[in-house]
């Protein structure tokens, strides 16, 4: 996944087989879990932006979750990798609520424009210095709060997805990525020291089977009544 020469056909592949890992380890709760936690209550639409869009299928499980809940979820999905987005908007074609964008998280306007803002398996990959500043400006965006689903770096989810690859898996991306993505991952002081630097925001970190982190940043301050969508 971090191969930008890797093509269209490659690139399907590989995010149908993270989709199909997803599936199996559990992949879709921490976000699920972590956006319908910041819910505003009698709210019946909410508005998500999904930063780092993968194959679409975080968002097209968002809409699929709201809709048994009775809630209108509508995704904007960004990324930066063109492909990626063609594929994703591939996939979520029957899905009028679901939207993507090649776009920089960055280049966002710094104000609030969607009730919760998610990301999933991104933020390993900014540099240190760049997480504070993402979280910041997701934070920015998100009118309620902000979700991370991502990695905890630890020897046993390292080996146990490089055995799980090895025995699934014969594509050499996956092979490649998915243990180096692990080795990328997070504890937990990390996280949390990261997240407590973002103003205006309170940080709940919860440990999710298996070897995920479901980083919730609740705007301290929401505005009131409920979701009001994109």
């Amino acid at each position: 996944m971090d191969d930008p020469a890797a093509s269209a056909p490659e690139l399907a592949r590989t995010l149908a087989e993270i989709e199909g890992l997803n599936r199996t380890l559990n992949g879709y709760r921490p976000t699920l879990d972590g956006v319908f936690s910041l819910l505003p209550p009698g709210a019946t639409r909410l508005s998500v932006l999904d930063v780092g869009v993968g194959g679409g299928d975080m968002a097209r499980q968002l809409v699929e979750h709201g809709a048994a809940r009775g809630v209108e979820v509508h995704v904007l999905g960004i990324d930066l990798a063109e492909s990626t987005v063609a594929y994703a908007e591939g996939r979520t074609a029957g899905y009028p609520t679901i939207t993507h964008r090649h776009q920089d998280l960055f280049a966002l306007p710094a104000e609030p424009a969607f009730d919760v803002v998610h990301a999933a398996q991104v933020l390993h990959h900014f540099p240190d210095d760049a997480i504070v500043p993402a979280l910041t400006r997701m934070a920015e965006v998100a009118r309620v709060g902000v979700v991370v689903n991502d990695l905890h770096r630890h020897p046993v989810a390292w080996a146990g997805i490089r055995a799980i690859t090895a025995v699934l898996s014969r594509n050499p991306m996956i092979r490649y990525d998915a243990p180096l993505s692990v080795r990328r991952g997070f504890v937990a002081e990390e996280l949390l020291g990261w997240a407590r630097a973002v103003p205006g925001v309170e940080a709940t970190l919860t440990w999710r089977l298996p070897f995920r982190w479901q980083l919730v940043l609740r705007r301290a301050a929401p505005p009131p009544g409920h979701a009001q969508g994109a």
